[in-house]
């Protein structure tokens, strides 16, 4: 059998007089649930799942995975993205400088090949002028068979 119960704390608490909340993370989304929040299902062989909202129990009873909705804990987990300590304007600045260095170095590479090319030319240059006429290609003999049309 199953239930839907609201959350509610056994104890109710002043917050004013509690210096620390008890709270609770969504089975779904990973999230804290305060006291006085949150649903409770309880699953036929007793199990307990509290979720945070209407939301994520739709999604657990969907049978929906939290590893593949970007805005789960889960996700965030899996795919590194933890909150971040350094200012965006920091990021930004290390972001452009990295971009400069690699363009800085397709341009070189660039500028190195163009030397050699220019290298090999120039030596090829040389050696026509000096007499050596390259051979000319064999000439091909046709090809055997009938047009070569789809019939």
């Amino acid at each position: 059998m199953l239930r839907h119960v609201r959350h509610m704390p056994q104890t109710r608490l002043k917050l004013q007089n509690l210096g620390v909340l008890r709270t609770e993370l969504c089975r779904f989304s990973g999230g804290k649930i305060y006291p006085g929040k949150g649903i409770r299902f309880i699953r036929s062989g007793s199990q307990v799942f509290l979720f945070a909202n209407s939301k994520c129990k739709r999604y657990f009873h969907n049978r929906l995975k939290p590893s593949k909705l970007t805005w789960t804990a889960m996700y965030r987990k899996q795919h590194k993205k933890k909150r971040r300590s350094e200012k965006p304007e920091v990021r930004d600045a290390a972001r452009e400088a990295a971009l400069r260095e690699i363009k800085e170095r397709i341009k070189k590479t660039k500028d190195e090949k163009k030397a050699k090319k220019a290298e090999i030319i120039s030596k090829q240059q040389k050696t026509q002028s000096k007499g050596n006429v390259p051979k000319t290609a064999a000439t091909k003999a046709p090809k055997l068979g009938g047009g070569g049309g789809k019939r």
